[in-house]
């Protein structure tokens, strides 16, 4: 046949009024199957052919659309953009999908997501004479990849926000999480509850129910109360009834524990060891239904919040112990002692670090003289505290016997191999001054230098000997003898005052000579100096102890 032109009798009687029949008796079967939703549209943008399922899907009858435009049957935007696409495809000839239309019912609860494809027809010339538009429902498909993303959200969030608790140390840090989710979750507000820390250890539901309430405070909500006394979840929302609560929570229940503002909340029990300790609090704007999936993630997040605020009870408890024990053991007063002036400064670490084993000591020795001591059991915590007791007790005992700094510092050394850990270490500078004369014998364990400033300003640090070790490592241990003259200082000090997070404490020990060397006299004015100069804008987490020494201008006689 080659290229012959068609005519119009092919097309009448020919094999493409077969094929024309064809394509008719297609669309009719495609247009009654209840499965395929599709509209064929002429140029004038009006629907030529309607499948009883779009007709369905427009909640319109077949009949109705034929003739007519989307802009007179349907709501204005739906309308307009079926028009929009239709007349693209017009334009271009070339196919188009949509992939996301939703179409809902008048009340919304029933919205489904349906994807369009729309394919141009062309007639015999090649022109496209009409646009076929294919619509089918993917609110499944769409839920499915909803539901993957939200379960792979709220596994990483979950381990995001259980890696952020497990390093908390404080309430304030627990709280700091929870808000940090409520703000992923888009929720209103986000609150934590907490009950009295001495409140009773108790499993609460074998209790009688008056007993459990009295220990709830009363100006909690309601939702808080039924929440940690019942040790379970209360999910409110103002959805629709059926809907509110997948649980089955009374009706009631749900309506009424919702404030003005709020369209949905959930309240969570914190329980540490079956002790109820209070209760998170999210509200939400907006109603939504808490699944399944929802209720286990917010309810894992709870329980980790729990061990949480647990643990930072438990420290805070071993914290206010621990600082009660090292004050105990801190002297507040120095002995007043002729020819000699003592004075010291004690700063514990911030509030929300532990608190150090940094200690100093100043006490008279049978033979008159007068010993002093500052260190440093490194650690922190009760562990910390409780070591620099054992220290402390030991050397007093030990110079008692025997003062000499060697004796003293050695003795030492066998009492922390035969009872403290390995990884114990402990530094300090222990020596003792001879107020008459000003001579001082000086020994340390791997401590600090000491800072010396002369009565005319000249300063400068001083070893008590060769480089050492803490103590409990093996070696032989020397001293120092120096005069101290009238008017001169002596200063013994911690690391936490040299050295911290944005200074090393090489530059530590430059700074405090330069503060020396410009200090106002006296001793108190000295100490003063350093501890402003030395802390000035620094982030304190250790302990800071200084222990200063000053020889009087004029002494008690000798003998």
């Amino acid at each position: 046949m080659g290229n012959e032109p068609v005519t119009d009798d092919m097309v009448r009687d020919g094999p493409f009024a077969a094929s024309a029949a064809f394509d008719t008796a297609v669309l009719d079967a495609l247009g009654g199957d209840s499965a395929v939703a599709f509209a064929v549209y002429d140029r004038d943008l009006r629907y030529l052919r309607v499948s009883e399922a779009l007709a369905r899907l427009n909640r319109v009858p077949v009949a109705e659309h034929l003739g007519r435009r989307p802009t007179e049957l349907l709501p204005l935007g739906l309308a307009r953009e079926i028009e929009r696409t239709a007349a693209m495809v017009f334009a271009q000839a070339v196919p188009h999908t949509e992939t996301d239309i939703v179409l809902a019912p008048p009340d919304w609860y029933d919205a489904r997501h349906h994807k369009a494809q729309w394919v141009p027809v062309r007639d015999a010339d090649g022109a496209v004479c009409a646009v076929v538009a294919v619509v089918s429902d993917v609110t499944e498909h769409r839920h499915r990849e909803e539901l993957l993303r939200s379960s792979q959200w709220r596994t990483s969030r979950l381990q995001l926000m259980t890696a952020r608790l497990a390093g908390a140390l404080t309430v304030s840090e627990v709280e700091a999480a929870v808000t940090e989710l409520g703000r992923s979750i888009d929720a209103l507000h986000s609150e934590v509850y907490l009950l009295d820390d001495a409140a009773p250890a108790f499993p609460w539901p074998s209790l009688p129910a008056q007993r459990r309430s009295r220990t709830i405070p009363s100006a909690w909500p309601a939702p808080l109360m039924n929440a940690v006394r019942d040790g379970a979840p209360v999910y409110a929302s103002l959805a629709r009834d059926n809907l509110a609560d997948p649980a089955g929570l009374p009706g009631e229940r749900v309506r009424s524990e919702t404030a003005p503002g709020e369209r949905a909340s959930v309240v969570l029990p914190l329980l540490g060891s079956g002790t109820p300790l209070g209760a998170i609090r999210f509200t939400f704007r907006d109603a939504r239904v808490f699944g399944p999936d929802d209720r286990v993630f917010l309810e894992a997040f709870a329980g980790q919040c729990a061990l949480a605020v647990e643990r930072s009870r438990l420290y805070e408890r071993e914290h206010r112990t621990a600082v009660a024990l090292q004050r105990s053991l801190l002297p507040d007063r120095l002995p007043a002692v002729d020819g000699v002036e003592f004075a010291f400064r004690y700063l514990p670490g911030a509030p929300d670090f532990e608190v150090g084993g940094d200690w100093y000591d100043v006490f008279r020795i049978p033979d008159g003289r007068v010993a002093i001591v500052v260190g440093d059991v490194i650690g922190k915590g009760l562990a910390a505290a409780a070591g620099m007791g054992r220290v402390r007790a030991a050397l007093r005992a030990l110079a008692f016997t025997d003062p000499d700094p060697v004796a003293v510092l050695t003795g030492l050394d066998r009492l922390f191999t035969a009872t403290e850990d390995d990884e114990s270490l402990t530094t300090l500078i222990y020596g003792v001054i001879e107020p008459e004369t000003g001579i001082l014998e000086l020994a340390d364990a791997g401590h600090l230098p000491v800072l010396i400033v002369s009565a005319d300003g000249k300063a400068k640090l001083a070893d008590a000997g060769p480089p050492s070790t803490p103590l409990g490592v093996a070696e032989r241990r020397t001293k120092h003898t120096m005069r101290l003259d009238p008017g001169d200082i002596l200063v013994g000090f911690s690391d936490g005052l040299i050295e911290n997070r944005a200074r090393g404490i090489d530059q530590g020990l430059e700074l405090i000579l330069e503060v020396a060397r410009t200090a106002p006299g006296g001793l108190e004015a000295l100490l003063t100096s350093i501890l402003q100069r030395l802390l000035e804008g620094q982030d304190r987490d250790d302990d800071v102890t200084l222990l200063g020494v000053r020889i009087a201008e004029s002494r008690p006689p000798a003998g």
